[in-house]
């Protein structure tokens, strides 16, 4: 505490910043006469178009000038010396986070003022290396993609170069920025955290129609900005003006106006769907020239019908199902009680959701016995009866063939949000201003992540932040910021109050051979989430001499407790519906962590900068700074001290973790001008990221929380009886956990959290902008990064028990394999081996603990989030810009960059990447290409306003002309998803989604094969008389030599990389088009129309096309398991983002 303390006083006395996150922006530029000698002494002056608000500054003795803390607009700005005509210029554009250089030479006095242009010339930034993209209200009240709702301006991003979509990866909120995972973005609203520290990601929602400016800052950036090593999204809100101004708005879309949008194959009519998005705001002074206020009220609902095929058995299925002897009574009712029939089978011709068969009509098979139940080796006897499962069934004797079909499910479901925004500025004199804003949000909606609607839930959102900044200018050089700020969110996911009989809780119930379907609630349910922030930021800036400094504080105080157990109901998963009917423990994976305890995220940062804008040359500027951050450990992970007598020294320390103490990021860059319409820019930086609370939410001590699995320990093997009818899992007692001994203590340990090591990233660039034909700014350049100490999720207690001299063989050719029949009539391969050959059994028998951990007990599998991982990327990023004049502007870009990683996802989000490497004590073997890796990105925007009628009369110029056309052209090279064998193959405990297949360099590349288990015939005594059994299963065959991607077996060990498997490209055109009418100078009537995808161009592509939304995909593993029928078909999963069309319309004085 005493260290802590020191650092705040510290910070507090140098005043610096901690996010810097900009509320404003800057104008710079040295003042010269014709002569090119340096003007020192003359005054500058700024006012805002829009309020009339005047801003001065003196420049200094190298003729230099600053005028921070503008409010983003047009300003009028005017410079007087003595002995020198006054200079003045309109419409200087000032924009969020961005310094805006302006060049002024003033001419010997001749007694008039001098007008130097109507409209200011493009303003490039000559002093910051940060690369800065900014969205004007012109562009964000245009462009379609910022129309939809949703996260509104932010989806702007996507338009900048360097940015790409994160597909289906499902961490965080917003775009994958220079190859940082989403999770690494910073989200601010007038310099106040707007991050959701639970998970990241954007907070409170702002209507595009409130939104003043938009500013996105990627990678490189100055010591003020921080927290985070991805993006800056930087948004401010709208001001009153000395004009009352305001509008009525809506934007409207339901089914009628789309086009299907699903999976190829499948043919939906569009459900149901009503979104209407309306709101009214009006703002204007209060004191002329003084004091303004403005409000924005809007209110979104929707009203839908969510619409999705599973593959169930048909009412004959079902009725057959319940006729078969010998199932367990409860596992039958509760299957038919939630699972629905489907009208009829299918075949593969027509299914969308089944895929068991290659070919035919679509099945599953329910046996009468229960082959190898209890034999303790957690492997099946049977034959492979689904290409879904993939493995060997816990099935013998009579088979019952149950027929499936495809079941549209069509669930209604609602959402109302509301949105409050409003601003008050306030000059008090030439010296002082203060700006407030208090905005609230509140949702009402409803959990559908669970796959069926019986377990739907009702969701409660609450929103609140609140900002307060107090200018002052001490002299015209030295000015200060001041800025308080609070943050407040709330949510509950409740489970529902569902029964399974003799069960403590309604687990989730997972069946492969009915395409991995989920019976149970939100797997993610119960949690709940309360987050207060606390910030106070001052920062300083102070011009001298060729020197511009700028340091300051920021100190926030988080309050947030969370209740969030990971698998706290059970999560059970069967490869077959015949082993859970048989109530036999889950064969393919199971596991259940206990308790519910309160995690309290509540946690200090402290942050603080300090830089230069150097003035070397009249041409060259050196950027140099520093910037500290330092957070603390959450108080819930600290909790980890309570296992300390779990210790084995030299092995484990179960201690509070330690937090970072000397966490300093250099940022350096040289800004080269030559001349006023080119800027070339070399920078370096270092930036610190932060830690969300998930990762201590997950990793509570046995004492709060401890998980136990199916195989560990003393609880069932896969395939033992009686699973769900004796209790499953054991759930948690709900009180503080106290053991017998110290090694059941360490028997029961889960979770392990190291000391903090916080993620940073090291960023280099170099690039070359230039204005143009007056309007246009061209930029090439250059940007590396590198993603060091990234958190992964490791099992740090667990290795493979297969390993590449201890594994059984895979032929790709069936060389010296025959076929045979066992005792109940069913083919198998068979071959002749040594007798002392390799078999599954043996295998079987190792233990995937690490020795040094089971010697101390430590027989439960401990996850830990580990600072493993890294990530790099290469990009060439181009830009061209129009800003809008004349009716037109352009924003185009092109980026070509390359992203590796050995990691990318790290808790269960997506299925398309896994989130735990292959081998737990090797992460560094699973680099690869990143699931965030676009080769090719290409992106442009247009607003032009028609000139066609303007200068004609009222009727022709209102009825016919007065139309905006705003067309998006996006194209993205696919995401790569991580090919599947759909088996736990180098058995080290894991689920079925995380070991890749074999390759077979000689196959055709992207096509994949099953196998089939090969039994020695020399081992058959092992058997106990039957033919097949783990004792003498020795290897498998491919089932089709010619695949590129062979599944490896249980007990191989997989080869293939991470993400070698590519879905499809974006290549999508959204389109706004908008006609106007005055009535009057001031009141008009708008309306339009924004067409995404407008020529239904079908993609299939995991994620969003043209939005920052975070999409989780956990559903299904299907296109990626190479024996499913479905592998590499990602058209017959994803659905097509199919042409949407909605119609807007307001009125506005």
């Amino acid at each position: 505490m005493k260290r802590l303390l020191g650092i705040a006083v510290v910070l507090l006395c140098a005043v610096g910043i901690g996010f810097g996150q900009a509320t404003s922006g800057n104008l710079s530029g040295t003042v010269k006469d014709t002569t090119g000698a340096v003007i020192p002494n003359a005054i500058v002056t700024a006012v805002n178009e829009d309020t009339g608000v005047a801003y001065t500054a003196k420049t200094g003795a190298a003729g230099d000038v600053s005028i921070p803390n503008l409010p983003a607009g047009n300003y009028d700005v005017t410079v007087t010396a003595g002995g020198f005509t006054n200079y003045t210029l309109k419409g200087f554009r000032i924009d969020v986070s961005k310094s805006s250089t302006l060049p002024i030479v003033m001419s010997v006095s001749t007694a008039q003022t001098v007008e130097v242009s109507a409209v200011a010339p493009v303003a490039l930034d000559t002093t910051t290396t940060n690369l800065t993209q900014t969205f004007e209200p012109q562009e964000l009240q245009s462009l379609p993609l910022v129309a939809s709702g949703g996260n509104g301006v932010l989806n702007a991003s996507l338009l900048s170069p360097g940015v790409a979509s994160a597909g289906a990866i499902g961490i965080g909120t917003g775009p994958s920025v220079g190859g940082q995972r989403p999770r690494n973005n910073n989200y601010t609203i007038e310099g106040i955290d707007n991050n959701d520290k639970g998970t990241t990601g954007p907070l409170v929602y702002i209507p595009t129609e409130a939104v003043g400016e938009f500013t996105l800052i990627t990678n490189q950036f100055s010591p003020e900005f921080g927290h985070s090593s991805g993006g800056q999204f930087n948004t401010n809100v709208l001001s009153g003006t000395n004009q009352f101004h305001g509008q009525a708005y809506e934007y409207m879309n339901n089914r009628n106006l789309n086009a299907e949008n699903v999976p190829a194959t499948q043919h939906i009519p569009n459900p149901r769907y009503d979104y209407n998005r309306y709101g009214g705001q009006v703002g204007g002074p209060i004191l002329k020239d003084r004091l303004f206020f403005f409000a924005n009220y809007e209110r979104t609902t929707t009203g839908q019908s969510l619409q999705h095929y599973l593959c169930t058995p048909t009412t004959a299925g079902m009725s057959q199902i319940q006729s078969i002897p010998g199932l367990s009574t409860t596992n039958v009712s509760i299957f038919e009680k939630y699972m629905p029939a489907s009208p009829s089978q299918v075949t593969d011709a027509n299914d969308v959701a089944c895929f068991n068969q290659a070919s035919g009509p679509q099945t599953i098979t329910i046996w009468s016995g229960v082959a190898n139940s209890g034999d303790g080796t957690g492997v099946g006897t049977g034959p492979v009866t689904s290409l879904n499962a993939g493995a060997p069934v816990y099935g013998s004797g009579t088979q019952y063939v149950v027929p499936v079909g495809n079941y549209l499910v069509s669930a209604p479901t609602f959402s109302n949000f509301d949105a409050l925004t409003t601003s008050g500025d306030w000059t008090i004199s030439s010296k002082d201003s203060l700006r407030v804003r208090y905005l609230f949000n509140t949702e009402g909606t409803q959990d559908t992540a669970a796959e069926l609607p019986a377990f739907y839930q009702t969701l409660p959102f609450r929103y609140h932040l609140f900002a307060l900044s107090e200018y002052h200018t001490f002299t015209p050089n030295l000015t200060n910021e001041m800025r308080l700020g609070y943050n407040r969110y709330y949510t509950i996911y409740p489970a529902g109050n569902y029964q399974y009989p003799g069960l403590d809780a309604f687990p989730n119930l997972y069946l492969y051979d009915l395409g991995g379907i989920d019976v149970g609630p939100d797997d993610n349910a119960p949690q709940s989430t309360v987050q207060n922030l606390y910030q106070f930021t001052d920062n300083i800036s102070w011009l001298k001499g060729k020197h511009q400094f700028k340091f300051g504080f920021d100190g926030r105080k988080f309050i947030a407790p969370q209740t969030f157990t990971q698998r706290v109901r059970g999560d059970y998963e069967w490869y077959y519906l015949t082993e859970y009917l048989h109530d036999l423990a889950p064969t393919a994976f199971g596991e259940r962590s206990t308790g519910n305890f309160v995690y309290y995220g509540d946690q200090t940062a402290l942050y603080g900068y300090f830089n230069d804008t150097w003035r070397v040359l009249p041409t060259v500027t050196l950027n140099y700074g520093v910037r500290y951050e330092f957070t603390s450990v959450p108080v819930g992970e600290r909790e980890q001290q309570l296992n300390m007598a779990a210790s084995v020294p030299g092995l484990i320390t179960f201690s509070s973790p330690q937090p970072q103490y000397k966490n300093f990021d250099p940022r350096v860059g040289i800004d080269w001008a030559p001349d006023d319409k080119t800027s070339v820019r070399v920078g370096f930086g270092m930036a610190q990221d932060v830690l969300f609370d998930n990762l201590g939410l997950l990793s509570f001590p046995p004492q709060y929380s401890s998980t136990n699995d199916v195989g560990a320990g003393a609880n069932p093997t896969a395939g033992d009886p009686n699973f769900l009818a004796k209790g499953g899992l054991p759930p948690g007692t709900g009180t503080l956990a106290t053991f017998p001994t110290i090694a059941d203590q360490q028997a029961a340990t889960s979770a392990y959290m190291p000391n903090q090591v916080l993620p940073y990233s090291e960023t280099w660039t170099v690039g070359v902008q230039r204005v143009f034909a007056t309007n246009y700014t061209a930029e090439v350049r250059y940007v590396g990064t590198r993603g060091i100490h990234l958190p992964t999720q490791d099992q740090i207690n667990v290795q493979p028990a297969v390993t590449a001299a201890n594994q059984l063989f895979t032929s790709f050719d069936g060389a010296g394999i025959s076929q045979a029949t066992d005792q109940d009539g069913n083919p198998y391969f068979t071959t002749t081996t040594a007798a002392n050959a390799n078999t599954l059994a043996n295998l079987s028998a190792l233990s995937y603990i690490v020795p040094a951990y089971a010697k101390n007990n430590f027989t439960s599998k401990i996850t830990s989030y580990q600072p493993y991982s890294s990530s790099n990327y290469n990009g060439l990023q181009t830009s061209l810009t129009r800003r809008f004049q004349h009716g037109l502007g352009v924003n185009a870009s092109y980026t070509w960059s390359k992203t590796m990683d050995d990691a990318t996802a790290e808790v269960f989000a997506t299925v398309l990447t896994p989130r735990r490497p292959q081998n737990s004590q090797d992460v560094a073997a699973d680099y690869s290409r990143s699931a965030l890796d676009r080769t090719n990105r290409v992106t442009l925007a247009v607003v032009y306003d028609l000139p066609y009628f303007k200068n004609s009369n009222w009727f022709m110029k209102n009825l016919v002309g007065n139309w905006n056309i705003s067309p998006i052209y996006i194209y993205e090279s696919p995401e790569y998803a991580t090919t599947l064998s759909g088996v736990n193959s180098n058995m080290n405990g894991d689920s079925s989604a995380i070991d890749r297949p074999l390759v077979n360099s000689t196959g055709q590349r992207g096509v994949g094969t099953g196998v089939s288990p090969v039994y020695s015939s020399t081992l058959v005594g092992n058997c106990g008389g039957v033919d097949t059994c783990a004792g003498n299963l020795v290897g498998y065959v491919a089932t089709n030599p010619n695949a590129y991607y062979v599944q490896a077996g249980i007990g191989t060990l997989p080869d293939a990389a991470r993400n070698t498997l590519a879905t499809r490209p974006i290549d999508d055109i959204d389109i706004s088009a908008k006609k106007r009418i005055n009535f009057t100078e001031r009141l008009a009537f708008e309306f339009g129309a924004q067409a995404y995808n407008v020529l239904n161009h079908p993609q299939y592509t995991p994620g969003t096309i043209d939005n920052i939304n975070t999409t989780q995909f956990t559903s299904s593993t299907q296109m990626q398991v190479v024996s499913n029928p479905a592998f590499n078909h990602p058209e017959l999963l994803f659905s097509s983002n199919g042409r949407t069309l909605q119609l807007y319309g307001s009125f506005s004085f």
